[in-house]
């Protein structure tokens, strides 16, 4: 008999593994159980998250580290939807910081723009006289 969790030679009918201690006797239904309502890992957003810090906005960013780093710790402690949700929330939080500067960039773009236009129309119109 092999350890489920580590793969050490265990005696036949062991109820702990002496290497790992992971417990030999699960049900194999509630194990079936746990992975069907675990699915699959969602995605943490960190880079992201981390990226949106350095180059647009920092506190958006920093709110979506935070999410993002709960992540993982949430998803290997058997919190599945709390960790969903905090990868939600990551996502969430580093694409507001990214379309906020976005925005902010358009609108300084928009304001250079203009005030090109309105200084090459004022110079114009005083040699116009």
């Amino acid at each position: 008999m092999f350890c489920k969790n580590c793969g050490a030679e265990l005696p036949e009918g062991s109820r702990f593994c002496t290497s790992c201690g992971c417990d030999q006797t699960v049900n194999p239904v509630v194990e079936q159980y746990n992975a069907a309502a675990q699915g699959t890992r969602p995605s943490t957003y960190l880079l992201l998250s981390i990226l949106v810090t350095i180059f647009c906005c920092v506190p958006f960013g920093i709110v979506g580290i935070v999410y993002a780093a709960k992540v993982d710790s949430y998803w290997n402690s058997g919190r599945y939807e709390e960790a969903r949700d905090f990868s939600r929330k990551a996502r969430t939080w580093s694409l507001l910081g990214l379309f906020s500067m976005l925005l902010l960039w358009l609108a300084y773009i928009i304001l250079i723009v203009a005030g090109v236009s309105w200084a090459t129309w004022w110079d114009n119109s005083l040699y116009s006289i």
